[in-house]
C-alpha cells in the first residue's frame, strides 16, 4: 500500500520534468530544445565554419547556467590575413538562422593566435532592446 501511494505522488512529478527537457514554452510557445540539442546543431555550425577559406579551427557549444544563460558560444581560429569581422558576421548569421533556442546570449571570438594574437571578441544580446529586430533585418527571423 505504502509503496502504490508513492508511485501515485512520483507519476505526476516524473511527467513534468520530463516535459521541461524539451517541447514548448509556456510562455512564449516557441520550441525549446535540451542543451544536447543545441550542442549538436552547434557541432553543425562548427563544421560548416571549418569549410570557410582561412579556419584553422571552429568550437560552437550551447551553455545554460546562472552566470550563461541560453547561451552560445563560438570560438573560431582562423590564419593570418583573414577578414575577421565578415567571419564574425557569418558566425552570427548561423547561430542566428540555426534551430538553436532558447538563445538570449551569442560570445563570438574570431582570433588569429599567432604571436601578437588579434581579432575579436564581442557579444550579442539578443534580451537588449531593438537587438531582435536589428538581426530579423540583417538575417531574417529566428526559428521556433
Amino acid at each position: 500500500m505504502r509503496m502504490r501511494k508513492w508511485s501515485i505522488l512520483l507519476a505526476p512529478v516524473v511527467a513534468l520534468a520530463l516535459a521541461g527537457c524539451s517541447g514548448a514554452d509556456a510562455e512564449s510557445g516557441e520550441k525549446v530544445n535540451t542543451v544536447e540539442e543545441n550542442n549538436s546543431i552547434g557541432a553543425g555550425i562548427a563544421e560548416e565554419l571549418m569549410t570557410r577559406d582561412g579556419v584553422t579551427s571552429a568550437e560552437v557549444a550551447y551553455v545554460d547556467t546562472f552566470t550563461a544563460p541560453k547561451s552560445t558560444l563560438v570560438d573560431i581560429e582562423v590564419e593570418p590575413g583573414v577578414d575577421v569581422e565578415a567571419l564574425y558576421d557569418e558566425a552570427v548569421r548561423l547561430v542566428w538562422q540555426s534551430e538553436i533556442n532558447p538563445i538570449s546570449l551569442i560570445y563570438l571570438n574570431v582570433f588569429n593566435p599567432d604571436d601578437p594574437r588579434s581579432g575579436i571578441s564581442r557579444n550579442v544580446d539578443v534580451d537588449k532592446p531593438g537587438v531582435v529586430p536589428d538581426l530579423e533585418e540583417k538575417y531574417g527571423p529566428h526559428p521556433n
